[in-house]
């Protein structure tokens, strides 16, 4: 085992249920292995039968039954299709184990995986959205990106990419979807800034995008958001809490909301932050019963702090918001979280270099609590208007956000 991974799959649904108005320009990357069909199906097909099979080797067997099958009756069979018949038949294999999370990437999928899991992307380096009027906006412009380089600037409005207009019909996908997102490519970007009509071209290339964003929310409260428990996201938030100290902050409001999960190890060193020494964060507890404990092993923080949950809060967001909320070091304002408190552990199939993802443990606080289908409940309560909810959660406006509103009051009072 290489790698242990707290999934989501709560992506799609949050995606779906929100605005959908937010996305980075960058490449788009599908978990898909584009096969001939009846290759694709037969491979499935015995796989999944194969599942149903008893006594050891039954899976090997019936799987080289249906490759010699194919090899020797296949009209259309090719030698070079050697290779997509294994993806095929892992893939299938995978999804016949029933395990929601259970996913086989190909070499190159998982590649693609860690790049996007280190928030690395091939793009320009900006964020946007369709706002109220209509029009598409630049929210933010990443640091060292060729968009920062280039000049655009946030609230620059986006009219055209490579000659195409956004008619306010097609949706910011769609319009998004004429970059060229190949590293090296050059794109020619119309924007509206105030009167003028500005053009750009610029060439996309690899950029990475922030995993933790922070500023001061009065003259002693600091405020850090935390996107993902993936990259670079245990330093940014040190680099954070270093700032935001020497900026005068004396409580802190942590946001997790919307934040999907990422890296068990990740969200251990982030409550390390906040922890005393050998607090315990998480337990995990396997199938042949190994129990194994994660303790901080930092002096931590005992500032004071209101940590922000919602619905979108899972997995590792969990992890580090029950492990705060059992020790007392934080108190919990928002909706109960996700519920997802499993983890998903990675292995490498050494014949096709390709990794297969399964569930291999159950998590629990530091109370012994496995918030799996149950999720957190806050301390206190408080809900966003459907109006608020149309926004990302670093663009909400203050006098919508009610949720970090409540935050502010506590740490005031």
């Amino acid at each position: 085992m290489e790698q242990v991974n707290l999934t989501q799959a709560a992506e799609t649904k949050r995606k779906t249920q929100k605005s959908g108005k937010h996305l980075l320009l960058g490449c788009a990357f599908l978990l898909a292995v584009i096969l001939t069909a009846s290759i694709a199906f037969a491979a499935a097909w015995f796989a999944a039968k194969a599942k149903y099979s008893s006594g050891n080797g039954h899976l090997v067997e019936s799987i080289r039954q249906a490759r010699e099958i194919i090899h020797d009756n296949f009209f259309y069979y090719d030698e070079e299709q050697e290779k997509d018949l294994a993806d095929a038949a892992l893939k299938a294999i995978a999804s016949a184990t029933g395990d929601l999370y259970a996913e086989y990437y190909t070499k190159e999928e998982y590649d693609e995986l860690i790049k996007q899991n280190q928030r690395t992307f091939v793009g320009v380096g900006i964020l946007t959205q369709i706002n109220e009027d209509g029009v598409v906006q630049i929210l933010d412009v990443y640091d060292d990106t060729p968009a920062s380089e280039a000049g655009l600037l946030p609230g620059d409005i986006l009219l055209e990419i490579n000659g195409v207009a956004f008619d306010g019909v097609m949706t910011l996908s769609e319009f998004l979807d004429n970059v060229c997102a190949e590293d090296g490519a050059s794109n020619s970007f119309v924007i509206g800034r105030g009167e003028e009509k500005l053009s750009f071209d610029i060439i996309v290339r690899e950029v990475h995008t922030p995993a933790v964003s922070s500023r001061m929310l009065t003259d002693s409260i600091g405020y850090i958001h935390v996107l993902s428990f993936h990259g670079t996201c245990v330093d940014e938030t040190k680099e954070a809490m270093k700032t935001l100290r020497e900026a005068g902050m004396q409580t802190l409001v942590l946001d997790l909301r919307d934040n999907l999960g990422g890296s068990l190890y990740d969200a251990v060193d982030i409550a390390d932050i906040f922890l005393p020494k050998n607090y315990i964060v998480t337990t995990l507890r396997a199938r042949d019963g190994k129990v194994v404990e994660y303790k901080t092993h930092d002096a931590g923080t005992d500032i004071r702090m209101a940590l922000l949950v919602n619905g979108y809060s899972a997995s590792a967001s969990e992890l580090v918001a029950g492990a705060l909320k059992d020790h007392g070091a934080a108190y919990l304002i928002g909706t109960k979280t996700y519920g997802k408190g499993i983890v998903q552990s990675f292995y490498e199939i050494p014949e096709t270099k390709g990794w297969i993802k399964i569930t291999t443990d159950a998590y629990y606080t530091p109370n012994g609590v496995c918030v799996q289908d149950e999720g957190i409940t806050p301390d206190l309560n408080v809900e966003l208007s459907e109006e608020a909810k149309k926004y990302s959660i670093d663009y909400i406006p203050f006098e919508l956000d009610t949720q970090l509103q409540a935050a502010i009051a506590y740490l005031e009072d």
